[in-house]
Parts: structure tokens; sequence; C-alpha cells
């Protein structure tokens, strides 16, 4: 961004907050997993390359994702737990935007996204399962926009998961035979985002 504006470019400050709506997902089905909603907020930066419209823009934020997993007991009962989860997010995006009118823009945006997280490192459930979680996750983010105004800028954005979000150690039960596996767990997602800049 320093090389950026040493050329000209446009440096403005926003703030960045929108809902999540997540997934976590296994390498084999051997649980149900629920689409649950979160929040994120914080600050960003973006710069663009005058009459260009290429650029990028970098945030730093607090996010809250809501997990939910169901598996199934030995009595054929279903364990149903849910936890909120807190982390500290990173997205470093490419963006190029498009504004023929001064009013209205679209754009598109891409990069990579840190994760941290902030809770225990392991969830678990009885004798049911157990979680182990990463605390530093790698995940892209692809997405498009409309802009209003150059202050307001709307989006929606899809993140995937490069690597692991951590293990998933399940107790699964063929009649009264238990059948215990380790697998990984992976989190993806859509992103609506609101972002004003000041």
């Amino acid at each position: 961004m320093s090389a950026a504006s040493s050329v000209c470019a446009q440096l403005r400050f926003g703030v960045d907050l929108g809902l999540g709506i997540q997934q976590l997902s296994f390498s084999k089905s051997v649980v149900d997993t629920k689409n649950r909603t979160g929040f994120y907020l914080g600050p960003k930066i973006h710069a663009k390359i005058r009459k260009l419209g290429l650029g990028a823009d970098v945030a730093l934020r607090y996010a809250q994702k809501n997990a939910a997993i169901e598996v199934w007991g030995p009595e054929g009962t279903d364990v149903y737990e849910k936890e909120k989860m807190s982390y500290i997010e990173v997205p470093l995006n490419v963006r190029w935007d498009i504004t023929p009118l001064k009013a209205i823009g679209i754009f598109v945006a891409t990069g990579p996204q840190w994760d941290w997280y902030l809770g225990p490192s392991t969830w678990e459930s009885t004798d049911q399962f157990k979680a182990t979680f990463d605390h530093h996750t790698l995940s892209w983010n692809v997405g498009l926009g409309v802009i209003f105004f150059k202050r307001l800028h709307i989006s929606l954005s899809h993140n995937f998961p490069l690597t692991s979000q951590g293990s998933f150690l399940s107790s699964t039960y063929n009649t009264v035979v238990q059948h215990v596996e380790e697998i990984d767990m992976k989190s993806s997602g859509w992103q609506v985002g609101l972002d004003f800049y000041f």
C-alpha cells in the first residue's frame, strides 16, 4: 500500500462489517452439521491506483462464528451441540473497480485470509465426539460488490478453506458396537459485507 501511494494511489480508511453463514465440513460423512450465522467488524484500509481501478484492501476484524454438530448416541438418540467461536481475521484482497458513473459502480475482489481462533483448542460432548481446532487457518475469498457514492461498498463473497480447521474424533455406533474414527475438519461459508469509507 505504501508503494501504491507513491504512484498517486488513493488511500482510504473505513469500517468493515457484515454477516457470515458458515458450515463445518468433514472428510467423511459421520456427523451432520448445520449452517450457522455469525458476524464480523473491524477497521479497513483500501488503496486504489487512480484511473486504472486496480487496488487492494486489508482489514483487521473480530468475527464471531457459530458452529453446530449433531451425532447419534449409543441408544439411537441424537446429540446436538452448538458453540460460539471467536476469531481475529485478516483478509487481504486485490480489487478491480468499474465505475462508469460517479454515483454507482461495481467491483470484483479476491485474495487470502488469515484467521486466528481465540477459543479453546478442544470441544467435546461426553463420549460421542471430540473436536480439536487449529488456532491458525488460511482460506481464500472470492467476491463481488456494488459501490454507492464512493463511500458505501456492499459485497457478497465466498470463503474457501485452504488449510484444515482441525481434527474431529467421532464415536459412532452400529447397534451396540462402538467405532472411533478421526477425520479432517474444514470451514467454509458466505459473507455479506458492508464497508463505509470516511
